[in-house]
């Protein structure tokens, strides 16, 4: 018996009864991709150099013994799957709106530093299930005309921004409107309502970058999980770290006990002081690319201060999420694999993102090219413990995506998705058999 929730049931109850089969192809939303476009106009400034020339990083420890190796002590990712319901909701007007059905996961995977062998702790892996329509637009037209969800299971709810209660917690998401602020109704003008039920490429984005929000949302819960065990430990996340302004204040609330921190900026600090995010799909456009693109292996690029979140969970043109960060980020380029002769495109380049918490510095305002030197052995540390984590072995006849694979990060991904449900079942719940709870 699969339990659900008696809101969600009964919604599930009305499509299946009032609407239609519709025969869904088995693909999950991710796997029919739709390539991003470049973030143009973005706050980013020169810090370590004022050229772009590529920089060497061939000491062992950087021009400053003392400062040690850097390694990572544990491995952040998540995971998301995205299906359409093979049922859509028949409106009176003959508009058939798809709903669709996720689930979202995060967790962590230690290194044991006796061993070297990779592990999962159960307690700090989390998971979500989500049902996503234009619930509100869909109600405008008169379909659904008797559920009401209660606030505590919405996606404006506080509650995501928290570990759930349960494993696969249901949350359901309403993307008739952009967001998940309490007042987002009042931004009506990319609202799917009216004619716009009829689009049918909007209602998907907008589905599968909700998805992708609240599952950066719950990677930050497993995170803030993590760093009340381990206060100081570095960690590599898959992705970049995503928590722009407009967040603080309730991430502050809901996790701001795990760290023992009620004010904003401090509680910003300790869950991102030393960790370290890895981005393998390019949104932000290097200022200069062709210095970018002929990044060799032993090479990264200066290192930069990005004001603005780049990495927009997004479709297309249909933004989701965006802000600009409360705490100033340092980024940079390297290769984790290359190719014997330039050009090299992107094959095997990343991005590298830290907090300036992970630089033990309170205000990045004051760093320039003049005074950057001291926290070059700290930059270089970290591409070089990038490095280390790359597959043990890769040849040139794998898939270029694998050239900038990090191996412990593959590694969580596949337990991650062994323990969500399969496609096929998220599918076809509403043919299944489930529990009213």
């Amino acid at each position: 018996m699969f339990p659900v929730p008696l809101p969600v049931s009964a919604v599930l109850e009305q499509v299946k009864k009032s609407g239609f089969f519709v025969s869904s192809p088995d693909l999950t939303e991710e796997e029919q991709s739709i390539s991003r476009n470049f973030e143009e106009e973005t706050e980013i400034y020169p810090v370590e150099a004022e050229d772009v020339d590529p920089i060497e990083v061939d000491e062992p420890f950087g021009s400053n013994p003392s400062s040690g190796r850097i390694t990572f002590f544990a491995f952040l990712d998540g995971i998301q799957r995205t299906m359409m319901l093979p049922y859509r909701v028949l409106l009176p007007n003959g508009v058939a709106v798809p709903i669709h059905i996720a689930q979202i996961a995060a967790g962590v995977m230690f290194r044991d530093p006796e061993t070297g062998k990779l592990h999962v702790d159960p307690k700090l892996v989390a998971s979500r299930l989500l049902l996503l329509g234009p619930f509100k637009g869909i109600k405008e037209a008169g379909g659904l005309k008797d559920i009401d969800f209660p606030e505590e299971i919405m996606d404006t709810s506080d509650r995501t921004f928290d570990v759930p209660r349960e494993r696969n917690e249901w949350i359901v998401c309403d993307t008739t409107f952009c967001g998940t602020e309490k007042d987002r109704e009042k931004r009506r003008e990319d609202a799917i309502v009216g004619e716009r039920l009829l689009n049918e490429g909007m209602i998907r984005s907008r589905a599968r970058s909700r998805v992708a929000v609240l599952r950066q949302r719950l990677e930050l819960a497993v995170l803030a999980e993590f760093r009340a065990r381990y206060p100081e430990e570095g960690i590599l996340v898959d992705g970049p770290l995503f928590f722009i302004d407009k967040w603080r204040a309730k991430a502050t609330r809901v996790l701001g006990p795990k760290l023992k921190e009620d004010q904003e900026s401090r509680f910003e600090e300790k869950l991102l002081a030393n960790v370290v995010g890895l981005i393998k799909t390019h949104r932000l456009r290097p200022k200069n690319p062709e210095k970018v693109l002929q990044l060799n292996f032993k090479q990264r690029s200066p290192a930069l201060r990005l004001m603005r979140e780049v990495d927009i969970k997004v479709v297309g043109e249909n933004f989701e999420e965006r802000g600009s960060y409360a705490g100033a980020h340092l980024t940079w380029y390297t290769r984790l694999r290359s190719a014997s002769h330039p050009p090299r495109g992107l094959t095997g380049l990343v991005r590298i993102d830290i907090h300036r918490a992970t630089l033990g510095i309170g205000n990045a305002d004051f760093l320039n090219p003049r005074n950057f030197s001291e926290y070059k052995p700290i930059i270089d540390g970290i591409t070089r413990a990038v490095w280390a984590e790359r597959w043990p072995a890769f040849s040139h006849l794998d898939p270029l995506r694998a050239a900038a694979q990090i191996y412990p990060i593959e590694q969580l991904e596949k337990t991650l998705k062994s323990m969500v449900y399969p496609k096929r079942f998220l599918q076809h719940l509403l043919l299944s058999t489930w529990k009213i709870s």
